[in-house]
């Protein structure tokens, strides 16, 4: 069964559907829902599209809500849903008034892309299913701050007139028009100082982690996990294993670089007694003029998706393959920081105490920085903590016009807006909460296998958030926490290690065998036309005076954008 839905809205009641349209899954008159997966329902009062589990130990998914429950969800519209469950859904709820109220969870799981009329929404997990390529209008000032941080990003997508129902978010519709309301925010579960000692903290974390992902593998027959040997896919795999003993794990590799992570991954797979396949990044599999996940809200996919692509295929075809499982998100989640906002935080929190200190030294250890450098930068954040999240601009290959639309802040990510008094470390936190968001898609739900992205799952999500920053860099290392949690599961050789892979050896490879074509694919291109891509920063790159300065990623990150708008434009 595949993880999507589609629903129309209409709080004055809905036209009826055309006679090429399949039948919907629930229909009232001001709401029609189409889902890949049976709907749970809320009897008269609405339906949930997606995955459901329980919020207790172990979880279990839920199919079926009893009338009590029912009852509590609508009454609160969807307040109970987020307290006594959790999992990666729409929900919908149906007013006396033929009102509907649309929640998205908290993890971002299934997308929400909504295009909004008036009083009708038009809503779905696939963009093409609301406007069709060649119909749609690319918005270049969201392209433009996509090319300048994802920080930037706020609800709107690359397409005009559809937005992102954020995680979270609850969309209202009446007859008078629509309105989206917070309903789960992350700074709810943010705590000030610590209610558990390190070493607690750390087995509650692998409790809840174990318990979370495990509830996601029961869903599924057929599981591959991408690993890297890296801290995150490896907690995840660690916590597969006891609920799914035919797990596949896959880990990609570019030899004689950094991008070469096979001893990692092969330790990990010994340990768990997993199967491994390894397998080469191919330039053979790579073609510049193909749009890279053209479905997706904005062109951020890498072409590195269409090797991955062309190896799941492949996998798929020996064995059929339900949902790809990844540790996308836990570097954000298990709070891989490396700025000084954790001594910060301590020194709000706790004062000059000895503890203080302590930090002071892990977050040397951790950077390499001197102690007077590391309390210098504490004391600079200390200085700024009542100023907002900063955003860091990269403006490079921008026309000047477009430098500037990509600092326009009127459409920003609600998250990022904290009260005065925040800890510094936990703005830095959430912004990385919400960048993780934006990683979680893959291939169109509709016609393929999910991209299942467990620790971000609301009940990991929550306990981090409760936990202090400057324990995650406990002992010098980052994600301390996590490393603490799952010391006893994984392999010393995961665990100790400090560097992290990179496939930029095999962009730098892809690059120099196709310069020319992506030169040529910018240069007559849309987004040169529509005064995005400055023309003049394509010449220096076929200079030889040019030495690794990143131009050669930003350039097959610009060639994947100039493919996407050609696709929803109707030009490829």
């Amino acid at each position: 069964m595949s993880f999507w839905f589609r629903a129309e809205v209409a709080a004055g009641g809905l036209s009826p559907t055309a006679d090429s349209e399949s039948a919907p899954d629930y229909a009232t008159p001001s709401l029609r829902v189409w889902s890949g997966l049976p709907l749970i329902s809320l009897g008269r009062a609405g339906c949930i599209a997606g995955y459901l589990f329980r919020r207790e130990s172990p979880c279990g998914r839920i199919t079926e809500l009893d009338p009590s429950a029912q009852q509590r969800i609508i009454a609160t519209r969807g307040a109970s849903l987020l307290d006594e469950y959790w999992g990666g859904y729409v929900a919908l709820f149906i007013e006396p008034n033929g009102g509907v109220h649309m929640l998205r969870d908290p993890s971002g799981m299934l997308p929400c892309y909504v295009a909004r009329s008036g009083a009708s929404v038009r809503a779905a997990s696939d963009m093409p299913a609301l406007v069709e390529p060649g119909a749609a209008r690319v918005d270049f000032s969201v392209l433009a701050r996509m090319f300048a941080s994802v920080d930037a990003l706020g609800r709107k997508t690359g397409i005009a007139g559809i937005e992102e129902l954020l995680p979270g978010e609850c969309l209202s519709t009446t007859s008078t028009g629509s309105a989206i309301n917070t309903a789960w925010s992350p700074w709810t579960h943010v705590r000030r100082r610590p209610t558990m000692s390190f070493a607690d903290t750390a087995e509650e974390l692998r409790c809840v982690v174990k318990d979370t992902v495990g509830a996601w593998t029961i869903c599924f027959d057929s599981i591959l996990l991408g690993v890297s040997g890296g801290v995150d896919s490896s907690i995840v795999a660690a916590s597969a294993v006891p609920r799914t003993p035919g797990l596949r794990c896959l880990t990609m590799a570019e030899p004689g670089t950094d991008g070469d992570e096979r001893r990692y991954a092969e330790a990990l797979a010994r340990q768990l007694g997993v199967g491994l396949n390894a397998r080469f990044y191919d330039v053979a599999t790579i073609d510049l003029a193909r749009a890279v996940l053209p479905h997706s809200s904005i062109p951020s996919g890498s072409h590195l998706m269409q090797a991955i692509a062309a190896v799941h295929a492949a996998l798929d075809e020996e064995k059929p393959v339900d949902a790809y499982f990844t540790g996308n998100g836990g570097d954000n989640v298990f709070c891989n920081m490396h700025s000084a906002a954790p001594l910060a935080d301590r020194f709000l929190a706790s004062g000059p105490t000895p503890g203080l200190f302590a930090t002071a030294r892990d977050l040397a250890d951790l950077t390499g920085s001197p102690l007077a450098t590391v309390w210098a930068h504490g004391w600079r954040r200390l200085r700024n903590r009542r100023t907002s999240h900063p955003i860091r601009f990269d403006l490079s290959g921008l026309t000047i016009e477009a430098g500037k639309a990509a600092q326009d802040a009127s459409d920003r990510h609600p998250w990022l807006a904290a009260a005065p008094d925040t800890l510094p470390g936990k703005k830095a936190y959430v912004a990385m909460l919400a960048r993780a968001q934006k990683s979680i898609e893959l291939y169109p739900r509709d016609n393929a296998p999910p991209q299942i992205a467990p620790l971000l799952s609301q009940p990991i999500l929550e306990l981090c958030l409760s936990i202090p920053t400057w324990y995650a860099v406990r002992g010098g290392r980052d994600r301390a926490v996590a490393r603490a949690a799952f010391a006893a599961d994984l392999p010393p050789l995961v665990i100790e290690r400090r560097t992290k892979g990179s496939p930029s050896g095999f962009l730098r490879r892809l690059f120099d065998a196709h310069m020319p074509q992506a030169l040529e694919l910018l240069r007559g291109g849309r987004l040169v036309e529509a005064g995005l891509l400055d023309p003049a920063y394509l010449e220096r790159a076929a200079e030889a005076a040019w030495q690794d300065d990143g131009r050669d990623h930003r350039i097959l990150t610009l060639c994947g954008a100039e493919t996407w708008v050609r696709w929803w434009e109707g030009k490829t």
